[in-house]
């Protein structure tokens, strides 16, 4: 609606400019005709005038005493001059058909002949008004044109004195009726009319049209740009004369606009960091690849969109671009953990800075993300690692102190209950503390195998033959669980330098734990794969997801969330695997949760 009005004003606006020069110019020369015309009749008036006191060779008195009249009353004396000029008015008035001439006696105050005769013949003998314009003619001796009601009605009037041995003995004029000469005005005013009324239609035409083609362009343009700013591969179609120039100029500029955005785009879109540019009202206007890694949001469902309502629910995000656009404050080393219900934890570095023109307008805001989350396990890990070392030297301390004593006290309970009657009741306490003693040796076993995992014989491993022989100890349990077991190895024959028989014990308290989360049974997956000279083994349950804070805990020692357990298993295993230069990481998966064993692949020239 807004286009439609815009254009109609444009229209309007172009069609006044072509037609109000010819109105004005048609008033303008209507004007100047009148005036012309007006100064025309004019001129000829005071002509006549002339010529009518021309043709009077005599004065007034001399007429008279030819006549013998000179002492004559009034009425006679302008009897006798009306008969003696008549004839000459008449003439006069003839050779200008429409004029009124005629005489005027000061000295008598009368009208002495008015021609035509036929006509004006009944105004001889009356004097003119006392406010008549030729009395001051007379009086003045100035000829003058005056247009207004006089004697023969509306007329203009041109009035000469006529001076004889130096004294104004009265007046000639000739007039016309203002009447005749507005009908030569209408007449005149029509044609000018007509011309400029066709002028206007041609002009209103013309315009129009020139408008419409002008339109039409503007369209294509518009169309044309449109098409560009969604494609810049798209080029307008090569018009002929100026708009054509117009139309190269715009495909060069999206052909150079096309190769730079190309340029950065390809930059962009390489980083390892995920980059996020926001205009100034805060909408999404460049989006690169790991932008859409590290957020799960893709470039499509991205773009254009407002950042409050795309990271809504992202507190640390919304504030750090918040303080950028409205406030021009930068964020840097910023960490963010994006919320994913589905898939491991991010841990994300941000630094935000201020988007300026080569101007230094300011444009926008412009975010950087760094995944840290490798070298957030990795620092987690060491500080883990540390951590356990300085636990396994405590728990060494520990099993060393505490297995003495136990072995003095099961022989001690051996001894007593040998000396009791077979039907004794205190043989079933001695029998207890017998089995007490024997758990709490294990477990000092276990502070032992957790303090020093590395004191087994590193041999070349196979790891698909090391899981075969783990899985048939738990594929019995799994049967009896509704579990089924399922192995992909990709690698069969991937070898690492390592005990088997610790390796076993790794992959068995991972089983183990898996099978303990999956009292309803499901699926269990076994992977391998080899990558960038690590073999990767992956253990996938169907059991119920960890709580994300728990994920690192449950290496550490003693840490379970079983009614039952030493909470040394898994502890155990971090050792052992951290014993072989590898790691092992636990994470939330869409089926339920997989740890990780990673451990340095053992080279082929390597191998015995």
């Amino acid at each position: 609606m807004r286009s439609y009005v815009y254009r109609i004003r444009f229209i309007l606006s172009v069609i006044a400019v072509t037609v109000l020069p010819i109105i004005v110019t048609g008033i303008v020369l209507l004007k100047a005709a009148e005036q012309a015309l007006l100064e025309e009749k004019e001129k000829k008036l005071v002509a006549i005038t002339r010529q009518m006191d021309l043709a009077l060779l005599k004065d007034f008195d001399t007429i008279l005493r030819e006549q013998g009249l000179q002492n004559a009353p009034r009425l006679q004396k302008i009897e006798g001059l009306n008969g003696s000029l008549e004839q000459l008015t008449d003439q006069i008035a003839q050779a200008h058909p429409g004029i009124g001439v005629g005489y005027y006696s000061k000295e008598l105050d009368a009208i002495l002949t008015y021609g035509p005769s036929r006509e004006m013949a009944q105004h001889v003998g009356t004097p003119i008004a006392p406010n008549h314009p030729g009395r001051q003619v007379m009086s003045q001796a100035k000829s003058d044109v005056v247009i207004g009601p006089q004697v023969r009605g509306d007329i203009m009037n041109a009035m000469s004195p006529i001076e004889r041995n130096g004294e104004v003995i009265g007046y000639a004029w000739a007039n016309e009726l203002m009447e005749s000469i507005d009908i030569q005005l209408a007449g005149m005013r029509q044609g000018i009319y007509s011309i400029v009324g066709i002028g206007c239609v041609v002009a209103a035409v013309a315009s129009g049209l020139m408008v419409h083609r002008l339109e039409i362009i503007l369209i294509e343009i518009k169309e044309g740009l449109r098409r560009i700013s969604l494609d810049l591969s798209a080029r307008m179609k090569p018009r002929e004369g100026e708009p054509g120039e117009i139309v190269e100029a715009i495909n060069k500029m999206a052909s150079d606009l096309q190769a730079s955005r190309s340029h950065t785009e390809t930059i962009i879109h390489s980083m390892e960091s995920g980059v996020i540019a926001l205009d100034h009202s805060g909408c999404i206007t460049a989006w690169n690849e790991a932008a859409s890694r590290i957020t799960g949001i893709g470039l499509e469902q991205a773009m254009g969109r407002d950042y409050r309502e795309l990271f809504k629910g992202e507190a640390a995000l919304l504030k750090a671009l918040s303080d950028a656009l409205t406030m021009g404050k930068t964020t840097k080393d910023e960490e963010w953990s994006p919320h994913s219900p589905k898939g491991p934890r991010l841990y994300v570095k941000i630094g935000t800075f201020i988007w300026r023109s080569p101007m230094n307008e300011v444009l926008g805001a412009i975010i950087v993300m760094d995944d840290r989350t490798e070298w957030k396990r990795m620092e987690n890990s060491l500080a883990q690692a540390k951590r356990l070392a300085v636990i396994g030297e405590l728990a060494a301390s520990i099993a060393h102190e505490v297995r003495n004593p136990l072995t003095s006290i099961k022989a001690f309970a051996q001894i007593i209950e040998e000396d009791l009657p077979a039907d004794h009741d205190s043989r079933e306490y001695t029998g207890i503390i017998v089995g007490e003693v024997e758990r709490l040796n294990r477990f000092a076993d276990e502070l032992l195998l957790f303090s020093s995992p590395n004191e087994e014989k590193h041999v070349s491993a196979q790891i698909g033959e090391v899981l075969d022989q783990t899985l048939l100890l738990v594929e019995r349990t799994a049967v009896r669980q509704g579990v089924r077991l399922e192995k992909v190895y990709r690698d069969h024959l991937a070898y690492v330098l390592a005990s088997p028989k610790l390796l076993k014990q790794v992959f068995l308290n991972i089983l183990i734990n898996a099978l303990q989360a999956m009292q309803e049974g499901g699926k269990l997956l076994v992977e391998t794969s080899v990558e960038d000279s690590c073999v990767y083994i992956s253990i996938t349950n169907e059991g119920s997801s960890i709580a994300e804070e728990h994920l690192l805990a449950v290496f550490e020692p003693f840490f379970t969330t079983k009614q039952s357990g030493t909470g040394l298993g898994l502890a155990i295993s971090q050792r052992i695997v951290q014993a072989y230069g590898g790691y092992i990481t636990a994470r939330n998966v869409e089926m339920g949760v997989q740890f990780t064993v990673v451990l340095p692949a053992q080279k082929e020239e390597g191998r015995a």
